[in-house]
């Protein structure tokens, strides 16, 4: 290597060498989970005197050379020499470095400043790193805040509180959704996706469900909706979104980014309306309980669609049927077992037969008849079951319940946890990002 090694890099190296062999002759054949905690020790203790010597060192205005010269100032333009070296400690991914920096004040515009802020791009009350902020918001959204401290102290040796990485979450969880509903506005305004496209792969399928999450004042249902690809044999590549809102304003959301995955590209031209004829947005396949708001998104939202009720629903309203209709268990599961055979290789019409031919044993069993059959009417073209298994489509919203899990309770949900209403929206954002594998940063 012909490239001589600053020494500021050697020294530091060399300090963490030197305790290296020190501990080489102290733990003489101890076991391997001694040199192991030895070595990590040792390299945690030199990692924040090597970030400070490559700072120095790739930093031109930390050069000796150039440390008294002037320098524009950032208000006003002015070149303004510096008066004073001032220190500045930054808690880093590192540990906590120290720079020492020419400070600078511009007489004219009496604004402060120093290559800390400027070149390095950490805010003057900025006392973390970017890399280690997104640490603790990655941390804090994945497990309960306490926990999120003492796992970053364990696996780094960082100390940091858990009030600390509650206000980051807090902090990046708002700045996700104040650029979320500028860009919701975009899409709505153009009717194009606002952010860089990312195109689930095959058939566009979208989902959406709610779960109940307590906040502090009472239990609240979030509503999550989940865009995702299909390729024929089972969902791939999810995106998420999350949020306690009406559904009229969860529609434009779950839009967004149905929009980002795809929903709005042109996929062929058709007649002849215009020059190029009618454009033919990309298909998407809607799979859902039988929530009303869902299908009204999908009324609104989603032109070429094709609508799918949730056969594993629809299997638990038959059992109310078989269970109210029939006293003997045996008789019961004879009578759901067929029901759902019949439902899955001839579609509804059949069961809504089997309904007709029932003798309810009791009003209270007329009733449940009643209603579950009116549930299977009305979503008749939902349940063509059969078309869709030979077709290869999906017919079971699984995907979305687990989203309500792994999306927002795991997190959300835990025992004595409730939210503030700011505090619970910033998680929601997070969770949502976190579980699509996007960048925390807004």
């Amino acid at each position: 290597m012909t490239r001589p090694i600053p020494e500021q890099i050697v020294a530091a190296v060399s300090a963490s060498a030197e305790s290296l062999a020190t501990w080489c002759e102290e733990g003489r054949d101890g076991r391997l989970e001694q040199h192991e905690a030895a070595v990590l020790e040792r390299v945690r203790q030199v990692l924040p005197r090597l970030l400070e010597a490559v700072v120095a060192v790739a930093t031109s205005e930390l050069a000796p050379r150039v440390r008294g010269q002037r320098s524009a100032c950032p208000g006003c333009g002015r070149k303004v020499r510096p008066h004073q070296e001032r220190a500045r400690q930054v808690l880093t991914q590192c540990g906590a470095v120290v720079i020492e920096r020419p400070w600078y004040t511009c007489g004219h515009c009496h604004h402060g400043w120093s290559v800390v802020e400027t070149t390095l791009g950490v805010g003057s009350r900025q006392r973390a790193s970017v890399g280690l902020l997104a640490w603790l918001a990655r941390l804090g959204a994945t497990t309960d805040y306490r926990e999120a401290a003492e796992l970053l102290d364990e696996l780094t040796g960082l100390a940091v509180g858990p009030e600390t990485i509650r206000r980051e979450c807090l902090r990046v969880g708002t700045a996700i959704r104040v650029a979320e509903a500028a860009t919701i506005r975009q899409t709505q305004r153009t009717r194009e996706a606002a952010e860089r496209l990312d195109p689930a792969p095959g058939l566009l399928v979208l989902e959406a469900d709610g779960a109940n999450i307590l906040f502090t004042d009472g239990w609240h249902e979030v509503k999550i909706g989940m865009v995702a690809g299909w390729d024929g044999d089972r969902l791939v590549d999810p995106s998420y979104v999350a949020a306690r809102e009406p559904a009229a304003a969860f529609g434009p959301r779950f839009a967004t980014e149905a929009a980002r995955r795809g929903a709005l590209e042109i996929e062929r031209w058709e007649g002849g309306i215009t020059r190029r004829g009618l454009a033919m947005l990309r298909p998407a396949l809607i799979l859902a309980d039988g929530a009303v708001w869902i299908w009204n998104l999908a009324d609104a939202y989603v032109d070429q669609r094709i609508e799918v009720s949730d056969f594993y629903h629809a299997a638990e309203h038959l059992a109310a049927v078989a269970t109210a209709c029939f006293p003997d268990p045996t008789a019961a599961t004879a009578w759901l077992d067929a029901r759902k055979g019949e439902l899955l290789t001839l579609g509804p019409l059949p069961v809504l037969a089997a309904f007709d031919r029932l003798t309810p044993p009791s009003p209270k069993a007329a009733e449940t008849r009643r209603v579950e059959r009116a549930y299977f009417a009305s979503r008749v073209d939902r349940m063509d079951y059969p078309s869709l298994r030979l077709d290869g489509l999906p017919i079971g919203s699984g995907a979305i319940e687990s989203a309500a899990d792994h999306v927002v309770q795991r997190r959300m949900k835990r025992s004595g946890m409730r939210w503030s209403d700011a505090g619970g929206d910033a998680m929601l954002a997070l969770r949502a990002r976190l579980r699509s594998r996007r960048p925390l940063a807004a």
